[in-house]
C-alpha cells in the first residue's frame, strides 16, 4: 500500500473519511518445500547481542527469509530461583535447508544455525508449526 493510498483512507481528520472501492490480491506461488527453525538463547547465552544485531539486519535479509523474534521472562535454567530473558528466533525460508543454512552464514552467523536447528516440511505444514503444534 502507498503512502497516499494509506492516508486516502485513514482520511484527514474526524470530518472526512476514506472509501474502498476495490482491493487487488497478488498470489504468488510457494516452492514445494519450506524450512523453519525455532533458535532459542537467553541472556546467559548472547541474548542481548543478537536481539542487537537482528534489529539491523531483519529488513535486509532475502526476501523468502521470515526471520521473526519473540521475547520471554521466565526462571533461568543456568541460576536457580534467578530470571532470565529468553530470545526465540522463529523463522520459515522459502527453499531448502542448504540455502537457509548459506543465507543465515550471510546474514546472521552469530546466531550459531545448525542443520540440526531446521526442518523441512511443506508450507502447509509450517502453518502448524508457527501455531505451536511442532514436530
Amino acid at each position: 500500500m502507498g503512502e497516499d493510498l494509506f492516508w486516502a483512507i485513514r482520511g484527514g481528520g474526524g470530518t472526512s473519511f476514506g472509501l474502498i472501492i476495490s482491493w487487488k490480491v497478488k498470489l504468488l506461488d510457494i516452492r514445494e518445500k519450506v524450512t523453519v527453525f525455532n533458535v532459542t538463547r537467553t541472556l546467559e547465552q548472547n541474548a542481548t547481542q543478537l536481539v542487537y544485531k537482528w534489529q539491523h539486519i531483519t529488513d535486509k535479509v532475502d526476501d523468502n527469509l521470515l526471520l521473526r523474534l519473540f521475547l520471554r521472562s521466565s526462571e533461568s535454567p543456568f541460576q536457580r530461583g534467578q530470571r532470565t530473558v529468553h530470545a526465540f528466533f522463529t523463522t520459515m525460508f522459502v527453499g531448502g535447508v542448504d540455502e537457509l543454512l548459506h543465507e543465515m552464514q550471510d546474514s546472521f552467523p552469530e546466531l550459531g544455525l545448525v542443520k540440526e536447528d531446521c526442518i523441512e516440511m511443506s508450507w502447509i505444514e509450517s502453518t502448524l508449526f508457527f501455531a505451536g503444534f511442532h514436530y
